[in-house]
């Protein structure tokens, strides 16, 4: 009679360990969703103003005037819809991880969009910062790029 009554306890104590871990899946999954929307949307502003101010001020034109301005443009832009599609796919995580009681992979999905949407925003601030500093184009003397040349 004692064995029935340790398996009992081990079962609930299994039960009790999936449930943590499917709230933390939840959890990890959630900040992901919010770093992408946060990261998507106040990040995409604070980036391309300043980057594009920096490009207007070091090449004189707008984003439409020239070449250099225009990349950056783009990349940032990029940036800014990359972190809103992640947001996205971290919903379709979320849901789907719930639904098919998928513990494990509501915490390495969450994880891996997590990373993921801060790897996105370093490359494509980056790319965008590189994609304006290009010798030969108008301005480029008088910029900072052209420090060191």
């Amino acid at each position: 009679m004692r064995m029935r009554g340790d398996l009992v306890k081990v079962r609930v104590e299994s039960m009790e360990n999936r449930s943590a871990v499917r709230v933390v899946g939840v959890v990890v999954v959630s900040v992901a969703i919010a770093t992408s929307l946060v990261l998507g949307t106040v990040g995409w502003f604070a980036v391309g103003f300043g980057m594009m101010t920096d490009c207007t001020n070091n090449y004189s034109c707008t984003e439409t005037g020239c070449s250099p301005c225009s990349a950056t443009e783009r990349w940032i832009n990029l940036g800014g819809a990359a972190q809103l599609l992640l947001a996205v796919v971290g919903g379709v995580v979320l849901v789907a991880g719930l639904r098919a009681r998928l513990r494990t992979a509501l915490v390495v999905g969450g994880a891996a969009l997590l990373a993921t949407s801060v790897l996105t925003v370093v490359g494509t601030t980056w790319r965008a910062q590189e994609s304006y500093c290009r010798p030969g184009t108008p301005g480029y003397a008088t910029s900072y790029c052209a420090v060191g040349d």
